[in-house]
Order: structure tokens, then sequence, then C-alpha cells
């Protein structure tokens, strides 16, 4: 669709009317502008520019201009100029309703991978605007959109949004539905996502107990499978608050369950982190291991990756260490609660699970855990690899029975066996 052409004799600009700025992911909209580029010569080709004044997270006001042969081909460009790579509007629709409101909805993909599709909606008061809008929106829900612009999270969004729309088409026996049906449920349920998400985050903000946020939802669905029966473990995911992989486990490969593994790659662990966990900093703390051998340990526990899990894990590590002096061990806390951002930081109120590990490690029977080259339990199954490194798996049930007491209602805490 190029509207564009249906004004070129106007030879105007084509101004948003709304006052307040329009918010999309981590960007305000301030201004959409269309209109037709001067000509430098005699040559009969239309050329229209466009230019998006913008604010983003950083508050700073800015301008994209960009100039294209088309109308629409110009608003593309100056909404690629958000995005990590140059995009493509492969459908756009732009109708005014009885209110004199233009609805619009568009579809971008990156030219290179049409995976990264997504559509986009806005209803607004001009035409340029909403396919600006609705571009940079379907931007976002493609994850396209530079890390500056991007709200954050929306990849989590992005697979739960997937995974309701393959389990409603089951459920409901849809039709096959044709590409663009699917793209715009895909973006209505990442819609209502976000709104479920914001008011979830803005509950736990204002809670005056935050650490009892969790008994407010229904957990269950993190529990149980489709048919009502409880997860032993849950490792066929890409969410890593959802990943578990328990301790049922004795069969399984250890390289299979690292395999499942959602992990970070090492390069993205901030240097804070890096500087008291990696056996190489000369101010690592007692029982500290590399990335690959920390995720073995995740494994031989049983634990998944949200912050409870982290806490005993670490925890346990250091009790493992038999040298471990009371100074460094409240220190450590005091690091874990108060210097490590966000999303590695422990709060207070799981830092039982942190005190647990440590009980547990004393208590198992292992002996410098951290001195092991964990890695190299890939080949054998976990029942062999909890066994050889010496985890007595009946003191840690113990123990996971007591952080159910301390720590009651956290998603972590009910999952454990």
């Amino acid at each position: 669709m190029d509207f564009g052409s249906q004004q070129e004799d106007k030879q105007v600009a084509t101004e948003p009317k709304e006052a307040s700025a329009l918010h999309v992911a981590s960007l305000e909209i301030l201004r959409v502008a269309i209109e037709q580029a001067a000509t430098v010569d005699s040559s009969p080709r239309t050329q229209w520019k466009c230019e998006i004044e913008f604010r983003s997270k950083h508050c700073h006001v800015e301008t994209v201009l960009c100039q294209a042969a088309t109308s629409e081909l110009a608003i593309a460009d100056a909404v690629s100029s958000f995005c990590t790579k140059p995009i493509r509007f492969f459908y756009s629709s732009c109708i005014a309703n009885e209110n004199g409101l233009f609805q619009t909805v568009v579809a971008v993909e990156d030219p290179a991978n049409s995976n990264k599709a997504a559509v986009g909606r806005f209803v607004g008061v001009d035409e340029a605007t909403g396919l600006a809008v609705a571009g940079l929106r379907a931007a976002n829900n493609a994850g396209l959109l530079a890390t500056d612009f991007r709200a954050n999270n929306q990849a989590l969004l992005r697979d739960c949004a997937r995974s309701l729309m393959v389990e409603l088409d089951a459920i409901l026996n849809m039709a096959p539905l044709d590409r663009m049906q699917r793209l715009q449920m895909h973006a209505a349920v990442i819609e209502h996502l976000n709104k479920t998400a914001s008011a979830a985050v803005l509950t736990a903000a204002n809670h005056p107990k935050p650490e009892t946020i969790l008994s407010l939802f229904d957990t269950s669905a993190w529990l149980f499978d489709r048919q009502g029966r409880r997860h032993d473990s849950y490792t066929d995911t890409k969410l890593w608050l959802a990943w578990y992989p328990g301790v049922a486990n004795d069969e399984l490969q250890v390289s299979e369950v690292i395999g499942s593994m959602p992990a970070a790659p090492e390069s993205k662990i901030p240097w804070i982190v890096r500087l008291f966990e990696n056996p190489e900093s000369w101010i690592r703390f007692r029982g500290a291991v590399d990335l690959a051998d920390h995720d073995v340990m995740h494994a031989l526990l049983g634990r998944g990756l949200q912050d409870q899990d982290e806490a005993f894990v670490l925890g346990f590590a250091m009790g493992t260490a038999k040298q471990v002096s009371w100074f460094q061990y409240w220190v450590f806390k005091f690091v874990l609660a108060r210097l490590y951002p966000e999303p590695y930081r422990i709060p207070n109120f799981l830092q039982p699970a942190f005190d647990l590990g440590v009980k547990c490690g004393q208590q198992t029977g292992v002996k410098n855990l951290y001195r092991l080259q964990l890695k190299e339990l890939h080949g054998m199954t976990l029942g062999q690899a909890r066994q050889k490194v010496g985890i007595d798996m009946a003191v840690v049930r113990r123990f996971y029975e007591l952080e159910q007491q301390q720590i009651p209602f956290t998603i972590a805490s009910l999952r454990l066996p």
C-alpha cells in the first residue's frame, strides 16, 4: 500500500495531531511527518521524506530522517533505523473507520530470515503515524528492535505467545490459519501478556511483603503438565525461569541435562560476578568453580536457574570447602544481596536457601567439590556422577524439605521433591 501516491498533488506534510507521546517498547514517539522531498533537478521521479522525532529511555530527544521512492518505503526505512538490521513491510493496511481514525496493521520481517516476522497494530488520527507506530510495534514483537529501544523480556513473551497459539489451535481444532492470521493472533497474545506482566510487576512493587508475592497467584501452571500431572522435571523449555532438571533422573546422561539448559553465555556475566565466582580471580569466594562446572552442579543437585536455586548451589559449593571462615561467609552473603546486579542478586528473603546449601554441603559427604573437574562427568549418568563425587541425595532431600518450610510458596520451593 502506498497512501503517499494518493497525496502527491497536495505537496504538504501529514502531521500527527496527538498531543501526548506515543509509547512503543522503550521509545516515546513525539512526532511523525511524511512529505514529498524537494527535487534538485527536473526529474519526474517523486521522492518521499519521513521524519520521526523520538525520546529514548536515556531521555534524549532525537530525530530520524529517511527518504525513499514511496511514502511507505520512507516510513519502513525510518523504522529500520531503530532495528538491528534493515527490515521490510511485507503487509500493511490503513483503513479509516466511522470515527475518522485510521486502523493500521503492519507486518514486518527480516529479509534474510522469514522466521523473524511479526505484526503491529495502532489506531490513530493519521496514516503516517499509524504506519510508523505499528511498524515499530511489529519490529519489537519480532525481536528486531535494537537493544536501546527493545522492551525487556520480549523473547520470553514471544515464546509464551507461540506456545499458547499452538495450544489454542489444538483445543479449538481450528482450520489451518494463514500466515497473516497467525501473526495477528501472535500480536494480540503478546499485547495481553505484556499487560498481565506489567500488572504483576506493579502488584509486586507495591506489595507490603514482597517475599509473599507468589502466594497471590496460581503457580500450579509451573508445576503440572497439561494432564494435571506434577512435573518431576521440566527441561524441554527455552525459558530459564521454567527450566528444572529435578532429582528423579539417575538414568539420564549428565551431558543430556546440560545440553537442555538455557544458560547465558559466559561473556554476558557481569564483571563483579566473575570477580567473586571465577576460580581464577584473586578475590574469589571459597568453593568457586568455572561456568561449565557450575552448570554440572545444577544438574547434580537437580536445581533450576532461579535466584533461590542459584543461592542453594552457591551455598552448597562453599559448604563442601572445609576451610571457610565466618568472615568470608558473611562477606559473600553481603555481596550476593547488595553488590550483585539483577538478575544475579540474591535478596535477603531468599538467603535461607544459601544458608541451607552451606549446611547441606557440609553434611552430604563431599569434600572440596570445587577442586574436582566436574565437566569430566558429562559421559556418565547422573546417578553415577552423584555417586562418584560423593553427593548423598538422601541428605540433599532432607535439606530441600527444610527449604520448603523456610521459604514457602516460591516456585523454586514448590517444585522441590
